[in-house]
Order: C-alpha cells, then sequence, then structure tokens
C-alpha cells in the first residue's frame, strides 16, 4: 500500500514538473533570451541577448532598450523571458530554465 502512494505522489509530481515546463514554453509574442550585455543609459536599460531559448550558443541577436530601474537580475547572462505587445512596448523577467524537479 506505501509503495502505491509513493509511486502516485512521484507520477503526479513529475506530470506537474512537466505541464510546468510545457507551459513556460512560449506565451504568445514572446521567447527566450540570454543577456550577453547591459548597460545603462541615463533611466533606460539597454540589454543586448541573444535568442536562444536559453539553451544552444546560437541564435539571433537582438539590441532591446527599455526605462527600467535597477534590477540586480537583469545581469549577464542571465536567462530571460522577453515579451512583446506588439506595440513596441517589451517586458523582460527574468527566468530559470533549471527546474528543482
Amino acid at each position: 500500500m506505501k509503495k502505491a502512494a509513493v509511486l502516485a505522489v512521484v507520477l503526479s509530481l513529475g506530470l506537474a514538473g512537466c505541464s510546468k515546463n510545457y507551459n513556460d514554453q512560449y506565451h504568445g509574442n514572446g521567447y527566450r533570451a540570454e543577456i550577453l550585455f547591459s548597460e545603462y543609459n541615463g533611466e533606460n536599460l539597454t540589454l543586448t541577448v541573444r535568442k536562444n531559448n536559453c539553451e544552444y550558443e546560437d541564435g539571433p541577436i537582438e539590441t532591446i532598450q527599455i526605462g527600467h530601474k535597477y534590477d540586480s537580475t537583469l545581469v549577464v547572462g542571465a536567462c530571460v523571458r522577453v515579451l512583446d505587445n506588439n506595440e513596441g512596448l517589451k517586458n523582460i523577467s527574468t527566468f530559470n530554465p533549471r527546474s528543482p524537479l
């Protein structure tokens, strides 16, 4: 009985981890990228990112300029999710591709 309960818990955690990763893959007009360079110009933050889904070394490079206050999580090498609303406004948030499961 205990083995069946443990198996059910492990299976449900595995499925929850897979569904979380699946939902993070793509959000509309968004993509994952790795920060290659960051620089502050007055109130604006200029980021150079590589659109590589945080997994590959190759990918197109894009320079993004956003009005953003200091954020210690937007460092070189960080994996970020970039969302675009098709009106020139971009939202950048950190993303950790490694799941604890």
